[in-house]
């Protein structure tokens, strides 16, 4: 009997190193529950985000042709051509003027949440997590009504904030932070002369139309270099410096939010490239004229870019959801496993 209970005192511990072993190898750790890494894009915003943008986009071209061709009984694609064929100086303008305040919202958004992930990455993780709920909580539609509510319970009008700002010398809109306007307009600029110069390179006249070649390549600067400079500024720090190089040379994205900035810009380019293969052609239409085609397959491609960015997005989501149950049911399953061990070295004891 007293050299059973040594031997039993013997494996004993052996046995618990060992099933403490198997426990580490269960139990699940903050590197394996978080396989893939943190995200900048929110895909809980960007979901209901692009197609406000893509709206607010086709709501800029019906606006920009109501001026050349105020008849409202003409479909509004129909209208948007006539306007570009009969008075392109007047059309394109505020098209571009539009389409910038479009886009500047846009990359606003995407500069927020590149700056949350680089903020989610300095203060860490838990924290973070905390600070972006209460963000998304208190920005939502419902967050904001709640809010409201609440401030009218305790007797604040809406508008008494607003005042109350005013009153100690703030402005209302101090929270948004402008310092990349100049930046984003000097981009913009810088990249219109260099597509202007492209444009003549690959075919567009040189001396003719010179004022219709820089309004289109003012409405491409516009689509595609727009958010990015206001989203990565490539003159404020050197990340952004090398972000723009890995963009430009090998069109390889870090993440999904270079991606969805990416994709758009691609698609205008290519669009307004194929747009101009039926200007040659010989068949004497109205909208053969120079530059309304490039600028129809700028706004395509933008549009197609947009939407293949977003499926790439859901796809790499959906992924990664999978990836998560799987690891969340093979947890389960070895802790289950670990149990049933521990009840049978029980009832061996």
């Amino acid at each position: 009997m007293a050299a059973r209970k040594k031997a039993s005192a013997a494996a004993t511990p052996s046995q618990t190193a060992s099933t403490s072993s198997a426990a580490s190898r269960v139990s699940p750790t903050p590197s394996s529950s978080s396989s893939h890494p943190r995200d900048p894009l929110p895909f809980a915003h960007f979901l209901p985000r692009l197609p406000l943008q893509l709206v607010a986009v086709l709501f800029s071209c019906i606006a920009s042709c109501s001026v050349t061709v105020p008849d409202k009984s003409i479909p509004a694609p129909t209208r948007f051509v006539a306007s570009l064929v009969q008075d392109p100086l007047s059309t394109l303008p505020l098209l571009c003027g539009l389409l910038a305040i479009v886009q500047g919202w846009f990359g606003y958004w995407a500069r927020s949440c590149r700056l949350e992930a680089e903020k989610v990455d300095k203060d860490g993780a838990a924290k973070a997590d905390t600070q972006l709920k209460t963000r998304t909580e208190s920005k939502s539609f419902r967050g904001s009504l709640g809010k409201l509510w609440d401030n009218a319970l305790k007797g604040e009008a809406p508008h008494q904030r607003l005042f109350k700002k005013r009153a100690d010398g703030q402005s209302a809109f101090a929270s948004i932070d402008t310092r990349f306007v100049p930046q984003a307009v000097m981009i913009t600029l810088g990249a219109t002369l260099v597509m202007h110069g492209a444009i003549v390179l690959l075919g567009a006249p040189l001396t003719r139309n010179v004022t219709h070649t820089f309004l289109l390549a003012l409405l491409l600067s516009v689509l595609a270099v727009l958010p990015l400079s206001v989203a990565l500024p490539p003159v404020a720090t050197t990340n952004g410096r090398f972000a723009w190089l890995r963009l430009v040379s090998s069109l390889s994205p870090n993440d999904n939010l270079e991606l969805v900035l990416l994709a758009p810009a691609v698609g205008t380019l290519v669009g307004a490239w194929t747009g101009a293969f039926p200007i040659p052609l010989d068949w004497d239409r109205p909208w053969q004229k120079w530059p309304v085609t490039p600028i129809v397959g700028a706004l395509a491609g933008h549009a197609v870019g947009s939407l293949v960015g977003f499926a790439v997005v859901a796809w790499r989501k959906t992924l990664e959801a999978a990836v998560d149950v799987l690891q969340e049911v093979q947890q389960n399953e070895g802790m289950q496993r670990k149990t049933g061990g521990m009840k049978e070295t029980r009832k061996t004891k």
